[in-house]
């Protein structure tokens, strides 16, 4: 079920850059338009660290719930875009959810494996993402020639929302969440400063920050 969370993030990435000739023929879009429309879209990875806060608070399952729905229905509108502006709200909010799934999904793993395979697991959901961007590569030169063209690419955005139907039942609050004081469900996102884990936290921040400079450009 994670993996499916973790497959569209890597699709959604993928997808966006594939369809940009063809949506940049349609509404009349320059080229500096264009990179200011995927500077607008990924302003919502940095939006949805406030989601992600959420889970803390009110519980993995309903963040991870409620951002898989949300990812499916601004995607799936994405389709009806009549404009570039348009457009650009739209993904950027699917961006803030899809985020926001991608990482409760890696909470989740973190909290509900035991440490001898959580590694394993962790990085099972991580080739997950590529798979999505592999898909993604494989399949949008198809649906460019439907019918509806680039229009088609969100409408596969559907297929989440359709799992999450079908796996809702099953899918349960994590025992560390339960298990956690209330009163820390409510802490400042500014005490990870007075934890052990600052260093750490600036060091892989530089580190993801510095890979994502080189791989977005690169993409």
């Amino acid at each position: 079920f994670l993996s499916v969370a973790c497959l569209f993030e890597g699709y959604d990435f993928m997808a966006l850059t594939q369809i940009l000739p063809e949506l940049r023929v349609e509404m009349g879009v320059s080229r500096t338009g264009a990179g200011l429309l995927v500077g607008v879209v990924n302003a919502g990875t940095v939006v949805a660290y406030l989601m992600v806060r959420g889970a803390d608070r009110w519980g993995r399952k309903k963040v991870l719930t409620l951002t898989i729905t949300g990812y499916t229905i601004f995607t799936f509108l994405t389709a009806f875009s009549p404009n570039i502006y348009v457009f650009a709200l739209l993904q950027m909010i699917a961006r803030v959810f899809l985020i926001g799934e991608w990482a409760t999904s890696m909470v989740i793993a973190a909290e509900e494996f035991p440490a001898r395979n959580r590694g394993m697991v962790i990085g099972v959901l991580q080739a997950f993402t590529s798979f999505g961007a592999i898909v993604c590569a494989g399949i949008v030169p198809l649906l460019l020639k439907t019918p509806h063209g680039w229009r088609t690419v969100y409408f596969v955005g559907i297929i989440p929302l359709l799992v999450l139907a079908f796996a809702r039942r099953g899918l349960k609050e994590t025992k560390r969440f339960q298990q956690l004081d209330p009163k820390r469900r409510k802490r400042s996102m500014l005490d990870i400063w007075h934890t052990p884990y600052k260093k750490r936290m600036l060091q892989l921040s530089a580190i993801w920050f510095l890979t994502y400079i080189c791989s977005q450009n690169g993409v």
